[in-house]
């Protein structure tokens, strides 16, 4: 680990990206430099569509491309295929990447699902790629309803055809809350793409050092081997284990509701109830085999239950991974959960936070009670609790070790936004360890750096002046000058002015 920096800055840049209807913005190394360029998917308001490329020359951004892109476009990512950051886009049926030397979209794989776009008319984008086997390429997963199509990268940049791996969502006939409409009938958007995509599972299930790919399938698990080859195979082994739970994700809770009422869902006024769902497999004890984690969410109101974290070690035998059958530690949050986490109110990070090599916890959750509800429609602001879990000789405290309540200023006289503060995690000045940032109000972000010993970050935070986002979504941590320190990304979009990006880059 690097030596702790008790000094860092930011180096601050403004990009204006024009007027348009909607963007996203992405970025990457498309022009492969050694500093990343910005690539802006606009719809103008005549409802034409066009990338913008800006990239960083003599000091300032400057545009390196403006080409216009093909209606049939329904959503964005970004993959490294062949050692270089390309640009994928999405229409019914394949997958492409866009040239830039030539202007052109190229045939990447065939590949249909059951994407729709929603009503806000823009481009989004939707993270279908990441590393499947463990090779350091990016594949890809595209999420349908009956499976996944997974297309893994080979050495010379190409990809093996799509295969469809993993059993049908079990919730395609079932109606979330108060909509109309069934999960089938919505189908897969920007919004429902993250509940789809927490149903895939990795781990070395057969101990041999490569990842397999898991999935729940009513009553067991269905495994698919990763081949010496990186390949998966395309026919599922099974498993059981003797450890309940309810279903496969906490996105399921969306489905225990219809017909309620919403008032006493929201205050609470219900009888209680409990679901156990099956978190994440991962090594939390340090013993380099998959442990497998229950949460447990108990609560009268959708948005304030109860969590609990029930671990069950694994333990390798000759046929996979066995897990224990009785809990083998336990992580209870003293927050209050929202129901529909991550995706909701709530959030978890199980990282190592400290670069000590053991798996440590961060608990974000938002104060959905009357109080908190009624500082966010009278006060406009947000209220958080975060806690953390640092992991000590492979187990965890009874109680958190850190602990800290972000309260943004109350502001009566705003009529039009509420402040929801950003949080981010990452490492900003390069120790190896991760690093708290924090929207504390509308002009200006506090970073709180990474400590060794258990409060892992510093009570004192260093403050960088700067505008936050009217959406929390629309800041996050990127990659601009591999210099192994997170920079921060800032997009601001607007109806009447030109859309702006703010990059603060870290030194």
């Amino acid at each position: 680990m690097m030596p702790a920096s008790t000094e860092f800055t930011f180096g601050q840049h403004e990009v204006v990206t024009g007027t348009a209807k909607h963007q996203t913005v992405l970025t990457g190394f498309f022009l492969d430099g050694d500093f990343a360029e910005l690539a802006v998917v606009s719809i103008e308001k005549n409802k034409n569509r066009h990338l913008h490329i800006y990239g960083f020359s003599g000091g300032s951004w400057v545009s390196k491309l403006d080409a216009p892109l093909r209606s049939e476009v329904l959503f964005v990512d970004v993959a490294n295929i062949g050692g270089r950051d390309r640009l994928i886009t999405y229409e019914r049926g394949r997958l492409n990447w866009f040239d830039l030397d030539s202007v052109t979209e190229r045939a990447l794989v065939d590949v249909t699902t059951n994407y729709n776009a929603t009503g806000v008319g823009g481009i989004p984008a939707v993270d279908i790629t990441r590393d499947l086997n463990g090779d350091g390429l990016d594949d890809l997963i595209v999420p349908d309803l009956d499976g996944f199509w997974i297309a893994t990268q080979l050495g010379d940049g190409s990809f093996t055809d799509p295969i469809k791996l993993g059993p049908p969502d079990p919730f395609l006939d079932k109606i979330a809350l108060d909509d109309k409409h069934s999960y089938r009938e919505v189908g897969i958007n920007p919004l429902t793409v993250h509940w789809y995509l927490s149903r895939l599972h990795q781990m070395d299930y057969d101990q041999d050092g490569r990842n397999d790919l898991v999935f729940w399938n009513v009553d067991h698990f269905e495994v698919y081997r990763q081949d010496t080859n990186g390949m998966f195979s395309a026919v599922a082994e099974t498993f059981t284990v003797d450890i309940p739970f309810d279903t496969d994700g906490a996105y399921s809770i969306a489905f225990d509701f219809k017909g309620e009422n919403m008032f006493s869902l929201i205050f609470g006024f219900r009888k209680k109830t409990k679901r156990r769902v099956l978190h994440t497999f991962q090594d939390l004890n340090g013993d380099g085999v998959a442990d497998l984690v229950i949460h447990s969410l108990e609560g009268r109101s959708l948005g304030k239950q109860r969590s609990r974290y029930e671990v069950h070690f694994g333990t390798p035998t000759p046929d996979g991974i066995v897990f224990a059958r009785d809990v083998s530690m336990t992580i209870r949050p003293r927050g209050s959960a929202g129901g529909l986490q991550p995706w909701g109110y709530s959030s978890q990070w199980f990282q190592d936070l400290d670069g000590d090599g053991e798996t440590d916890i961060l608990f974000k959750d938002v104060k959905t009670g009357l109080i908190g509800m009624s500082r966010a429609m009278m006060g406009k602001s947000i209220a958080i609790d975060l806690e953390c879990y640092r992991m000590e000789n492979g187990t965890y405290p009874d109680k958190s070790t850190s602990r800290r309540k972000i309260r943004p200023d109350l502001d009566i006289f705003e009529k039009h936004r509420v402040f929801f503060p950003v949080v981010l995690l990452g490492d900003v000045n390069g120790d190896g360890r991760l690093d708290l940032l924090v929207g504390k109000h509308w002009e200006e972000l506090h970073v709180f750096l990474g400590v060794p010993g258990p409060k892992l970050f510093a009570r004192t935070p260093q403050k960088v002046a700067v505008a936050m986002p009217n959406d929390e979504r629309n800041a996050r941590l990127v990659d601009l000058n591999k210099d192994n320190k997170q920079d921060i990304l800032i997009h601001y979009p607007s109806t009447t002015d030109p859309h702006r990006v703010v990059l603060l880059i870290a030194r």
